[in-house]
């Protein structure tokens, strides 16, 4: 690992829907990302092979799990076990997430190994 230390705010991120940036930190078993909404965004029905747990950390933030729907504060929290159908909608923003993963999401890591 090349730094055991970083801010979110300060990190470089990517933005794979309009409205949302992912910045991403982990271990070999371990990811934690924060993600960054604009007011309005939205992410579309999907599920995927990770178990998935999500803090609300600004703003707003509804979302759906398996068909059941939570307006969610900061401090609110909703997890996605493996392979279940889920979204989100910013009623307020900005706002800011963090999520947990197991396994990794290969897709959101960011160049170099662990904080970087």
């Amino acid at each position: 690992m090349e730094e055991y230390f970083a801010q979110f705010r300060e990190m470089k991120g990517i933005s794979p829907i309009d409205g949302v940036t992912i910045k991403s930190v982990h271990l070999d078993n371990l990811m934690m990302t924060w993600m960054e909404f604009t007011e309005g965004a939205q992410l579309p029905e999907h599920s995927h092979p990770h178990e998935q747990i999500t803090i609300v950390v600004e703003g707003i933030i509804e979302l759906t799990v398996q068909g059941t729907s939570r307006v969610l504060e900061k401090g609110g929290v909703a997890v996605v076990p493996s392979g279940v159908v889920h979204s989100a909608r910013i009623i307020e923003g900005p706002a800011v997430a963090i999520d947990g993963w197991n396994p990794l999401r290969e897709d959101y890591i960011m160049p170099g190994k662990g904080v970087s």
